[in-house]
């Protein structure tokens, strides 16, 4: 049975939203690295700029809970 364009498509926004996806959870483990060394390398101190990290990573495990809901929708509207 010939495939519809619109598969061919679809198929193509979902990888795109994947891969957005995985780049997303990436770029979040890699802060949270960063944010344990940084409070290693700056002890006591380090409390102020962790808890500003700590925003910056929950913005953005918030996009990322926001884009897989967003995809979870337009694949269910398919």
């Amino acid at each position: 049975m010939p495939r519809s364009p619109l598969d061919g498509a679809a198929h193509a926004v979902q990888d795109a939203a994947y891969v957005t996806v995985g780049l997303g959870l990436l770029a979040y483990q890699r802060l949270q690295v960063r944010r344990r060394a940084l409070e290693t390398s700056l002890g006591e101190p380090g409390a102020v700029a962790s808890g500003a990290v700590d925003l910056i990573t929950a913005a953005v495990a918030d996009r990322v809970k926001l884009l897989e809901e967003r995809l979870g929708a337009a694949l269910e509207h398919r």
